[in-house]
């Protein structure tokens, strides 16, 4: 189990290397658009990173955060922000303290993906925001990765994850998707010499199934039953006569997280 496990994690500091390939760049100039975009739109204090990816400056420049947290299996790269070493499937932070969870191509390059999203769903607050990406595995772009030799390579040998199949668990999760989308449409051309082609077009290229190489996934965290705990205090004292003594309740709960800062 264990070397099983050290496998997934050389596959993810190999991506990040991928990242600058040619066809890695064009990967990384399309996921890198649509994460600058979501992030300019929305303000949030506690920003998580789970895989460091080498190329987070470039969305970085689009979003305003308090605190921005990777983590990350190899600490050679360096980077500006905080980093923990830890597992994406037993997060050392703690409940309802994230705002935003980025993902970049996690999933494929973990071994339990369903306790890796448990565990962001754990630690994002209410109405807290997933942004997910991973490889398209019915795109003909990625027909190598069935290859006896490609297989064995960075990415082709990471585990694909349909699209479908994730926003299924999200919504398990109860999490609404707000954004779901295909990109990189045409990875393996430069980057130098892009295809222009109408916007109407691309939105239905990107909708084929077999077309984009990529995809892109925004998820909100949604509580069900009502009221948010944060604001429990201020209802008690709203509604319960101040001559009264409301009964109490309290439950303690082992703290087996670190804080994230």
């Amino acid at each position: 189990m264990a070397d099983k496990k050290n496998s997934f994690i050389d596959h993810s500091v190999e991506l990040r290397h991928w990242f600058n390939t040619p066809i890695g760049q064009a990967f990384r100039q399309a996921e890198s658009a649509l994460l600058s975009q979501k992030l300019s739109e929305n303000f949030r204090a506690e920003v998580l990173q789970l895989d460091f990816i080498g190329w987070e400056e470039e969305f970085h420049e689009a979003m305003r955060f308090a605190h921005y947290t990777i983590l990350d299996h190899d600490t050679t790269d360096l980077t500006k922000y905080t980093r923990v070493v830890a597992e994406a499937d037993s997060l050392p932070i703690d409940t309802h303290s994230v705002d935003i969870v980025i993902m970049p191509h996690t999933l494929e390059f973990d071994e339990n993906p369903h306790q890796v999203l448990r565990e962001v769903n754990r630690v994002l607050k209410p109405e807290g925001i997933v942004l997910l990406m991973g490889f398209n595995p019915w795109a003909f772009w990625h027909l190598p990765r069935f290859l006896p030799t490609a297989k064995r390579k960075t990415p082709w040998n990471g585990r694909f994850i349909s699209r479908y199949r994730v926003l299924d668990w999200l919504k398990l999760l109860n999490f609404e998707i707000e954004v779901s989308q295909g990109c990189c449409l045409f990875p393996l051309f430069k980057k130098d010499k892009p295809i222009k082609l109408p916007k109407t077009f691309r939105k239905v290229l990107a909708c084929i199934p077999f077309v984009p190489a990529a995809y892109f996934v925004m998820g909100v965290k949604r509580v069900s039953g009502g009221t948010s705990v944060f604001h429990l205090q201020n209802l008690k004292n709203r509604f319960i006569s101040p001559l009264t003594e409301p009964a109490t309740k309290t439950i303690h709960v082992e703290k087996k997280g670190a804080d994230l800062h």
